[in-house]
């Protein structure tokens, strides 16, 4: 490291000794001295760096510390304080020193680090671009941590928030290989094997990227997941000259979620395996019992009469009756069993490895015995008993989804034959699951064959009673059950994928119909409204069907309402954010549906994201003797109004009903009160008496 030119400007007041021992190291070539705190008036005095005495004499000199910083231009600046008074000199670096030095307390390779770090600092920043020096100075003050190296991979800059994240000491400077150990492990704990994959690398090459998570390790402490953006620093000629990298301590949001993710595969209340954990587990062992030809059962269990114990005893103790059935059935497993929770009072259990078929009926009838002994619970003697249906491996299904289904239709014969029995699976209990396989073979040939039809529900306008709407509602003329709702066929469409082509159809569907009815009877403001399935949102095809519809048809976007089932939309995934947000650029209306049901942050509601939301049929049901109901409606329309969101509310049958929605302010209403779904060519029909003005209601429409 060569030597630099230096000066010093101070009284000496307590620096005396550290500049008589300076004058002999090999980084000072030359040292000259000044009692004042300003440069020498000599145009020709060339100088690499300008130590500044920061004591007392600063304070009597009538100027602030950053003023005389700024008085030495472009020569950097580094500030001499002493141990005990080491906040003098974090405070020159706020002022724009480049660095500070404690003079009773220092290394000379300490030293030389500093002088280094000072004079490639200050040239870095002589070669920076204006805009460039803007953003470094704002982004020295923001709460993320700041990091900026030269194109040579020399850290210069570390804001104080990144000492505060990474635990640096204000005084520790990085050597010039810590851009190959800072954040060299990635977010699943390997070492990148690339170095230029390392975020300062990454930055000083002049790639810019945003979302690198990466883990910062050292002996001293724990291991602290960062977040990491990054991008080239040019000079005022575009020529790269190093790079910038600002990071966030991601360390326990990162915690929480893998907390999230572990307690998303066990159910909260019983600590048993849920849903989707169990299927995997049975799922590998099937594998298992096919490689070894060995017996395998799944048992379906569901709690007689459990809502007679939540009804009487309350909530509490039927949670706590969960929870001791989920214990004694752990107890009274084989090892190598396992069990889950289904969801409610349904739990299900995989024997293995137990030999003759008859062996599972009689762990079914262990766990019938067990299951059915008396349950203190606090001051509670609870009895309850159990059905039990079993399916065997592979008779009943070769895969874990069928042995469940199959399990569970077995469940539900015991439970008929009185309960408190178990029941083996057989083809005779198939009727069921033949039947929902027939339908799902139909629906796969259903869009060819032109068996789905729309019938639509009129909507009107509560205050004047006018129809300005109605709700597209999907129907399936099957060739052998007839006219089918979409509860026998619509969460077959999902679960087998068909849900994307049958849901593109009723959007092409409606909108054409919608088209025609407004031409025909100039009515250019009516409007449609279309059920979405939260499986659509998970692709972007729904946006790009959308737009086709509207560009096949030039209806006015704002015509088209489309309505989701999921209230909590700002905890979607991104996948389903973009698609939203793909929608919301199209410019057509987006509806919560169900309202009152399911959870709703505010947040959903407030983003910007919603116009409209329809209160569920449940509450309107008994709103006219319900008092829970009448506050909740009336709570949500004025929640509504004040966020400027439309109300409608859905399963109006009777004109209290609708007198009450009426003395809440809600804007829209649908139901038998003013109409059934109906085929398109009656909606023609009124759509010519509203344009006589006749009123749906004034007609008595059933």
């Amino acid at each position: 490291m060569s030597g630099h030119s230096i000066l010093y400007l101070g009284r000496g007041e307590f620096a005396a000794d550290y500049l008589s021992e300076l004058e002999s190291l090999s980084c000072c070539t030359m040292l000259t001295r000044s009692v004042s705190l300003e440069l020498p008036d000599d145009a020709a005095f060339m100088v690499d760096i300008v130590l500044l005495e920061v004591g007392p004499a600063i304070a009597q000199s009538g100027h602030s510390l950053g003023s005389i910083i700024q008085s030495l231009g472009p020569y950097p600046v580094i500030a001499l304080t002493q141990k005990a008074h080491e906040h003098r000199g974090i405070a020159a670096i706020g002022a724009g020193a480049e660095a500070y030095i404690c003079v009773d307390d220092i290394t000379i390779e300490e030293q030389a680090t500093v002088f280094e770090h000072a004079v490639q600092r200050s040239r870095l920043k002589r070669r920076l671009s204006e805009t460039d020096m803007t953003v470094l100075s704002i982004l020295k003050d923001i709460n993320d941590g700041v990091i900026v190296v030269d194109i040579a991979g020399h850290v210069l800059d570390i804001n104080p928030a990144a000492r505060s994240i990474l635990a640096l000491g204000q005084r520790t400077y990085p050597d010039p290989t810590w851009e190959q150990t800072f954040c060299c492990i990635d977010k699943s704990g390997n070492n990148y094997r690339n170095s230029a994959d390392l975020p300062l690398v990454r930055a000083r090459n002049g790639e810019k990227f945003a979302g690198q998570v990466a883990i910062y390790r050292t002996p001293e402490q724990p291991d602290i997941v960062l977040s990491l953006n990054g991008q080239g620093l040019f000079d005022g000629n575009r020529e790269l000259i190093g790079g910038v990298i600002t990071f966030r301590d991601m360390t326990e949001l990162t915690r929480k979620t893998s907390e999230l993710e572990k307690r998303a595969q066990y159910d909260e209340l019983t600590g048993l395996a849920n849903r989707g954990l169990f299927i995997e587990q049975l799922a590998r062992a099937v594998g298992r019992s096919q490689r070894k030809s060995a017996a395998l059962a799944t048992l379906f269990i569901d709690l007689d009469r459990f809502k007679s114990v939540n009804d009487t005893l309350g909530h509490d103790v039927g949670d706590a009756l969960l929870r001791e059935v989920a214990t004694r059935l752990r107890q009274n497993l084989r090892i190598g069993d396992f069990t889950g929770r289904w969801g409610g009072d349904e739990f299900v259990v995989c024997l293995e490895d137990f030999g003759e078929a008859s062996n599972a009926g009689a762990a079914a009838q262990k766990l019938l015995l067990v299951l059915s002994e008396k349950y203190q619970l606090g001051d509670s003697e609870v009895y309850a008993t159990p059905s039990i249906g079993i399916a065997m491996f592979p008779d009943a299904g070769d895969n874990a989804t069928r042995l469940i289904k199959a399990a569970d239709i077995a469940m539900y014969e015991a439970k008929k034959r009185g309960g408190d029995r178990f029941q083996y699976y057989s083809h005779a209990l198939n009727t069921k699951l033949e039947q929902r396989e027939e339908l799902e073979i139909g629906l796969r040939h259903a869009l060819v064959r032109d068996e789905f039809v729309l019938h639509y529900q009129p909507r009107i306008d509560v205050a004047s009673g006018r129809l300005i709407g109605l709700e597209a509602l999907l129907r399936w003329q099957h060739p052998r059950f007839g006219l089918l709702p979409p509860a026998r066929f619509l969460p077959i469409l999902e679960s087998s994928g068909l849900i994307h082509s049958a849901g593109e159809w009723v959007i092409a569907a409606a909108c054409r119909q919608l088209a025609g009815w407004q031409r025909r009877f100039e009515l250019p403001d009516l409007s449609i409204a279309i059920n979405l399935s939260p499986q659509q949102l998970l692709q972007d095809r729904l946006v790009q069907a959308v737009a086709k519809s509207l560009a096949d048809t030039a209806l006015d976007p704002g015509c088209i309402e489309l309505e989701i089932g999921d209230g909590d939309i700002v905890r979607k995934r991104n996948s389903e954010l973009e698609t939203l947000r793909g929608l919301r650029k199209l410019g057509v209306r987006l509806s919560l549906d169900h309202f009152g049901t399911r959870d709703v942050s505010f947040e959903s509601l407030d983003n910007g994201f919603i116009d409209s939301f329809v209160l569920d049929q449940s509450l309107i049901s008994d709103v006219e003797d319900n008092n829970s109901h009448q506050r909740i409606v009336r709570a949500a329309i004025a929640m509504a109004q004040g966020l400027d969101i439309e109300v409608a509310a859905e399963g109006v049958e009777t004109v209290t009903q609708l007198e009450f929605l009426k003395s809440c302010n809600c804007d829209l209403a649908q139901g038998f009160l003013i109409s059934k779904p109906m085929q398109p060519e009656k909606v023609a029909a009124i759509l010519r008496s509203e344009i006589a003005g006749t009123r749906l209601l004034a007609r008595g429409m059933p």
